[in-house]
């Protein structure tokens, strides 16, 4: 999908891009690597570990091109490949699938093959956006960190990295733990200011993931997500309502909610994830009293403090009469910084 691959005297020549998602703006938003592979060439997973991990990113997609040397003609399906940064394969990820839409729509790709399943993808609701239908199974699990945690004193050996300060502290206890999906679980810590959200520290926190999750959900990323609620924007994100054959026509949609977060994983901040996103979006709308309109729309703001500032936009279609979540779509930019290619 980027060309025919060179030869050189060490033998193949990868061609790789790396974009800022959810940003149109160089050196902001958070990066990712696209590695193309060609059709008529096979990765070793090792060759693919290696390479992660050279790029050292948050995250590298690997794209399986099916334009083949004797067909120039593109599908609309392509296999990707998600790998962090310490050469693991991961099932899903929100802004590796919305940096590779980004790349590949505009060359015909309407669906991405990850190991968690088909994702559709689209262009967005804003210009040159593009939206992702995500896969979820959420789960509010029974149990909250004041229920594990053997002592909140600040001074307690066995804290589990909690914040040093006694009100963020209070919080991250009382805080529900949230999975998007099976493998995806996030402590989500509402605070009441930014100036609050400004004090969270990386701090290595680890989970009692044995005592604090479901019976059957006991895998995968636990981190935390803090965020603070910043009011309505009435633009929205799209219409999100579906066609209706009655003559009256359906309630408009709420206005967007906008928010500001922190994601926290050991000692890293992300300065963008797609996936807590949507976990913290899809429990809000849960928890949303309005019966009237379907459609909860969310205007996230992420890694400001970092310096690197990421703008994400969640739509989740709710089933009104059964308080369940129907459809999650993650949307979001990307702008191209490098590219080049990688000799094997």
């Amino acid at each position: 999908m980027d060309g025919p691959v060179a030869s050189s005297s060490t033998g193949l020549l990868l061609p790789f891009k790396t974009v800022d998602v959810f940003t149109t703006t160089k050196f902001q938003g958070n990066p990712l690597a696209i590695v193309t592979i060609p059709a008529d060439v096979c990765l070793t997973q090792e060759q693919k570990r290696l390479i992660a991990r050279e790029f050292n990113l948050s995250e590298t997609v690997f794209v399986q091109d099916i334009v083949t040397t004797t067909t120039t003609t593109p599908q609309s399906r392509v296999e990707v490949g998600i790998f962090v940064h310490t050469g693991d394969e991961i099932p899903f990820a929100g802004h590796p699938v919305i940096g590779a839409a980004a790349t590949l729509i505009p060359q015909g790709v309407r669906e991405l093959v990850t190991r968690a399943g088909p994702v559709s993808v689209a262009r967005g609701p804003a210009p040159g956006s593009v939206s992702a239908s995500i896969p979820h199974n959420v789960r509010v699990h029974q149990k909250r960190l004041a229920d594990v945690v053997p002592s909140p004193s600040l001074h307690h050996d066995d804290d589990y990295g909690l914040q040093q300060v006694p009100a963020l502290r209070e919080r991250e206890l009382a805080a529900p733990v949230v999975s998007i999906v099976r493998g995806m679980t996030f402590l989500l810590v509402e605070l009441p200011s930014l100036e609050a959200l400004g004090q969270v520290q990386k701090t290595g926190a680890t989970f009692p993931v044995e005592q604090l999750l479901d019976d059957g959900w006991r895998c995968g990323l636990v981190a935390r997500l803090y965020f603070v609620r910043m009011g309505d924007d009435k633009t929205g994100y799209g219409d999100g309502v579906a066609t209706t054959t009655t003559t009256t026509p359906p309630p408009p949609p709420p206005p967007a909610v906008k928010i500001r977060t922190r994601m926290m994983e050991y000692f890293l901040e992300d300065p963008a994830t797609g996936s807590a996103a949507c976990c913290l979006s899809s429990f809000l709308s849960l928890q949303d009293q309005d019966r009237v309109s379907p459609v909860r729309n969310y205007e996230i703001t992420q890694g400001v403090e970092m310096g690197r500032e990421s703008n994400i936009m969640v739509k989740v279609q709710m089933d009104l009469d059964s308080n369940t979540i129907q459809s999650v779509h993650l949307a979001g930019q990307a702008v191209q910084v490098m590219h080049g290619h990688i000799p094997l």
